[in-house]
């Protein structure tokens, strides 16, 4: 019988020992199933949020193309005429600060064959220009000829409602 007791105390320190171990196989997820599903919920939120907001701006795209889009174009198209009106504007600009340039010398010039008086340069300089007056040698009276400067006209840089009406574009001179 001792070793049926030996074999009885091995059988038993075995099972003694198995069910030790199984203890340690023993374990209560509830809690850490409960943060993973919770996890795993805020990530299905997250991507769904993510998803509609990708198919709000698809929307919002197509709203721009179809929609957006055609409308800065026409604006643009309708812009058009008052960027020429203004490269007609600055080419005007440039052209009377030309003649006036031209003009002041004519009457420097005139004011040195004739004489100075209280003349038109003296108003004119202060409002455009700063030029250096030149010596020059008086010609006699028969020398003394009048060239009057070309004039320019602002329909020339403008359009009319007649050039409108027959689609012509203005000519600028410069």
């Amino acid at each position: 019988m001792s070793q049926d007791t030996g074999s009885e105390k091995k059988e038993q320190i075995v099972k003694q020992l198995a069910e030790d171990y199984a203890k340690y196989f023993i374990v209560d997820t509830t809690q850490e199933r409960g943060t993973l599903d919770h996890e795993l919920e805020s990530m299905l939120t997250r991507l769904e949020e993510y998803g509609s907001l990708l198919d709000r701006t698809r929307a919002e795209s197509r709203h721009t193309l179809d929609v957006l889009v055609p409308q800065v174009y026409s604006h643009y198209q309708a812009l058009q005429r008052t960027f020429q009106t203004i490269d007609n504007l600055e080419t005007l600009v440039t052209r009377v600060k030309n003649d006036l340039g031209k003009m002041e010398a004519s009457v420097e010039q005139a004011e040195a064959d004739l004489g100075p008086s209280h003349g038109l340069t003296t108003v004119i300089r202060p409002l455009f220009f700063k030029r250096d007056h030149h010596q020059t040698p008086r010609p006699t009276g028969s020398q003394l000829s009048f060239q009057p400067p070309e004039i320019f006209h602002t329909q020339d840089f403008f359009e009319t409602s007649e050039k409108l009406a027959s689609g012509e574009r203005p000519k600028v001179q410069s």
